[in-house]
């Protein structure tokens, strides 16, 4: 029985049978965001935060339907279940749970040993609720104070269906720490798209569920300053051994912002020693995050960019506009704040670079409500955040790019919107798609596929070659792009 393919075909058949785009979005939410399993006698949806509980709630009786119609049983129970609540002691059968394409393990997260919320498993069918104990799990004699934030969990992580790889590579990691398959783990993008979230998870994760091996995390600033106090001890080559000994002793080696190695060049020389270490050393595992791919990172001897390519490198991806709901409400519950539907549409619809702008955002509502005493309007939530949408660094539409490249290049916007492949044709559409990336930051390449009925990876490939050809200025592209870009700035 494979689970894993009933609960996409069902996710399909309950999109299909209705016409609501909207609905159809959120069924395709759900996918990501929730999971089944058998227990028992019961059907179970493995829900991966509570906005997704609160979805499922109305959700679950279609989705229940087709699966059991799918599976040939009619007989099974129904349950909602919270994946952070779920014990893997409590009546699992054989089956395996649903997550992101993969079979894996239930999610049983606490937070250094404790858990900060009873388990509880909820049924729609009779409403019990039952609390069972954990005990607490000691730490590692390793372990020391971080800055590492307990909250920041796999299960309040919102992530949106283009970054499903990413996030189950991290629950991979987390799962089976030191796997020459996910070592070492690069992720990289924008600023505010939830790396560091990402990687607080994994930290939590193993820390909970792995006591016995040890985790160091720590930002590329915080180790520049502490590297520089090494260095003015007196007896600073001991001091400096000390230094280089307190990360290379730990299991699991998590530093943040790489990029902002490029300040310090011994600080940096010291980090490739540590890397190296992590990176010979059986076991061990060596998780990095940037703002850049590997190949951008300046003052970074290409050696050892080639070893950071030679594990997994991921990019995590701006969210939609689906995802970006989700988020806002998962943001709303955090900050203990009501928003109504039309203002939450317009937070996710407006604020699109940054995940940290759409908490920026609604910090910026929740102080004029406490304020005011009053409750936000649409037009309220308008002028309140006039200052944060991004709508002054849309210089352009993709219409607008769409019509000029298409002059450019003496073809037309349908063929560019169509599978046509002659050459001027591929050019003008991986150029049109290399500046609505460049000129229009809010749009994911979920976005700019959707605009020419392309995937993101096929976005992400045009935009990659367009690069190089600008760059090498193969064809005059370097000349085009740039009398593009000034041409539709002026518009």
């Amino acid at each position: 029985m494979d689970l894993v393919q009933i609960w996409h075909d069902a996710i399909q058949s309950c999109k299909q049978s209705i016409n609501d785009p909207e609905k159809q979005a959120i069924y395709g939410l759900i996918e990501f965001q929730a999971s089944i399993q058998i227990i028992g006698s019961d059907l179970c949806f493995i829900c991966n935060n509570d906005f997704m509980m609160k979805l499922m709630s109305e959700y679950s009786p279609s989705l229940y339907m087709e699966i059991s119609r799918l599976l040939g049983n009619n007989s099974l129970g129904l349950k909602l279940i919270l994946a952070s609540e779920l014990l893997n002691s409590h009546n699992t059968n054989s089956a395996q749970p649903v997550n992101y394409g993969y079979q894996g393990e239930p999610n049983n997260q606490s937070v250094n040993g404790f858990n900060p919320n009873p388990t509880q498993i909820i049924s729609q069918q009779n409403g019990n609720l039952s609390t069972p104990v954990q005990q607490p799990v000691p730490a590692h004699p390793l372990s020391r104070a971080d800055n590492i934030n307990p909250d920041k969990t796999f299960e309040n992580y919102v992530t949106d269906p283009e970054n499903s790889l990413v996030y189950a590579i991290a629950q991979k990691i987390a799962q089976n720490p030191g796997s020459e398959s996910y070592n070492p783990f690069y992720v990289y993008g924008g600023s505010g798209l939830g790396k560091t979230h990402l990687l607080w998870a994994i930290a939590n994760r193993i820390r909970a569920t792995k006591p016995e091996i040890s985790v160091v995390y720590i930002r590329a600033e915080e180790f520049i300053r502490k590297f520089v106090e090494s260095m003015s001890k007196t007896g600073h080559v001991d001091e400096q051994v000390k230094f280089q000994d307190s990360f290379t002793q730990h299991d699991v080696f998590i530093m943040d912002d790489i990029q902002s190695l490029t300040k310090g060049e011994k600080s940096r020389d010291t980090f490739f020693e540590i890397i190296a270490n992590y990176l010979d050393k059986p076991g061990s595992q060596l998780i990095l995050a940037s703002d850049v791919a590997p190949g951008n990172l300046k003052n970074f001897h290409p050696r050892l960019v080639s070893r950071f390519g030679s594990g997994v490198c991921r990019e995590i991806y701006p969210p939609s506009a689906e995802t970006r709901a989700a988020i806002t409400l998962r943001k709303c519950k955090e900050l203990d704040i009501q928003l109504d539907h039309d203002v939450v549409d317009y937070i996710a619809n407006n604020i699109r670079s940054s995940v940290r702008e759409i908490e920026g955002a609604i910090k910026t509502l929740k102080q004029h409500i406490e304020i005011t005493g009053k409750q936000i309007t649409c037009d309220d939530a308008v002028k309140l955040l006039s200052n944060l949408v991004n709508i002054d660094r849309q210089v352009t539409s993709i219409d607008a790019i769409k019509d000029r490249v298409a002059k450019e290049y003496g073809v037309t916007v349908t063929s560019m919107e169509s599978a046509e492949r002659k050459k001027a044709t591929s050019l003008a559409r991986s150029m049109a798609m290399t500046l609505a990336n460049d000129l229009i930051p809010n749009l994911s390449l979920n976005d700019i596929g959707r605009a020419f009925n392309k995937d993101h990876s096929s976005v992400h490939e045009a935009i990659k070659r367009t690069r190089e050809r600008i760059s090498d200025d193969r064809e005059e592209q370097s000349a085009i792009y740039q009398r593009l870009i000034l041409s539709l700035k002026k518009e």
